[in-house]
C-alpha cells in the first residue's frame, strides 16, 4: 500500500545498465512493497537519453520504446531524475521482474524497492 510519506528503502538497489536492446532483472523486496524509486544517473560525458522501464509480476512482459501511433507500457525516466512509481507487489520470495531499454548510448539507472513519496 502507497504511503505519504518520505521513501523508505525497502531491499537492495539494483543497478538498470540500459542499452538498445531490452534487459532484464529479478528484483526482490526484504518486505512487501509496491513502490519504487527509478533514479537516473548520466555518467560523466554521457548523452543524456532517458531509461524506459516496465515493472511486471510476469517474466515475458518487455518494455517497449513508444513511437508515433505505437502506445507501450512502462514510463519513460528522463536524464538525472528521480522518481517513486507504485507497481506490482514484490516480496522476498515473490519477485517483480523489471525490463528496461534506451533509444541510444548506454545510460544508467537504479530501482530501489520501498515505501513512500520522493
Amino acid at each position: 500500500m502507497a504511503n505519504n510519506i518520505a521513501f523508505q528503502p525497502m531491499g537492495k538497489m539494483y543497478k538498470l545498465n540500459a542499452a538498445t536492446t531490452v534487459q532484464q532483472v529479478t528484483l526482490y523486496s526484504d518486505s512487501p512493497i509496491q513502490q519504487y524509486m527509478l533514479i537516473s544517473h548520466e555518467p560523466t560525458g554521457g548523452v543524456g537519453q532517458p531509461v524506459y522501464v516496465r515493472i511486471s509480476n510476469s517474466a515475458t512482459a518487455n518494455v517497449a520504446v513508444p513511437g508515433n501511433g505505437s502506445p507501450q507500457y512502462g514510463v519513460v525516466v528522463p536524464p538525472d531524475t528521480v522518481m517513486v512509481v507504485t507497481g506490482p507487489q514484490a516480496t522476498n520470495t515473490s519477485p517483480v521482474y523489471v525490463t528496461f531499454v534506451s533509444e541510444a548510448g548506454t545510460p544508467e539507472a537504479y530501482i530501489v524497492p520501498g515505501e513512500g513519496l520522493s
